[in-house]
C-alpha cells in the first residue's frame, strides 16, 4: 500500500468518525471560513483552499497539472479509489494534486469537505503539534498510532495521526462538517 492510499484511508476513517459522532456534526450554517494554504513540494504557495466552498475546478486550477497522463492522482470518483474502503456516501470525488502530499475530498456538490496532508517524518513533533493546537485530545491509540482530534470551530474538525514509537506527526486532516452551498 503506498502513502497516498494510507492517507486516503486515514482521511476516510476520520470523516466517518466526524459524520457518525453525535455532537460533532454542526447542523447550523457555517459561522466562519476555514482556509487551508496549499503549498507545493518546492515550497511555492499554490493557493488557498476554503473548506466547504472550494470546488474541484478551482482546486485543479491552482495546482500544476501532472506532466504525464494518466496520473493516478487526477480527480476520480471516491468509490474508484482502492484505498477508500468502500467509501462514504458523503465523499464523491478525490483529487491528489501534483507535487503535493494532499488528498482532497469533495462531496456531491463538488465542494471540498476534507483536506488530508501527509507530513514528512521528522518535520513536526507530537509536542509541537499539541502546542500549536492546545485543544487536541487523544481519541484513539494502538501499538503504532495515536490519533488526536479537536474542533477548530463550528464546522471544522482537525484529526492528527502520530506514530507511537518516534512521536512524529504522520498526517493531519481537516474535515468540514456543515452543509455546503
Amino acid at each position: 500500500m503506498n502513502l497516498r492510499n494510507v492517507a486516503a484511508c486515514a482521511a476516510l476513517a476520520q470523516l466517518a468518525w466526524v459524520l457518525v459522532s453525535p455532537g460533532c456534526m454542526a447542523l447550523a450554517a457555517p459561522q466562519e471560513e476555514y482556509v487551508f494554504s496549499s503549498f507545493l513540494a518546492n515550497g511555492k504557495k499554490a493557493g488557498n483552499l476554503v473548506l466547504g466552498k472550494t470546488t474541484i475546478e478551482e482546486a485543479m486550477k491552482m495546482h500544476p497539472e501532472a506532466p504525464f497522463k494518466p496520473y493516478d492522482g487526477d480527480v476520480r470518483p471516491a468509490e474508484e479509489d482502492p484505498s477508500a474502503l468502500g467509501g462514504l456516501p458523503e465523499l464523491k470525488y478525490v483529487y491528489n494534486p501534483w507535487q503535493t502530499m494532499y488528498s482532497l475530498y469533495f462531496n456531491d456538490e463538488e465542494r471540498l469537505v476534507v483536506v488530508s496532508e501527509l507530513k514528512e517524518l521528522g518535520k513536526l513533533s507530537e509536542k509541537d503539534l499539541l502546542k500549536e493546537y492546545p485543544g487536541l485530545s487523544e481519541a484513539y491509540r494502538d501499538n503504532r498510532t495515536i490519533e488526536y482530534r479537536s474542533s477548530l470551530g463550528p464546522c471544522v474538525v482537525l484529526t492528527a495521526r502520530v506514530g507511537s514509537a518516534a512521536r512524529w506527526v504522520e498526517e493531519v486532516s481537516f474535515a468540514y462538517t456543515c452543509e455546503t452551498r
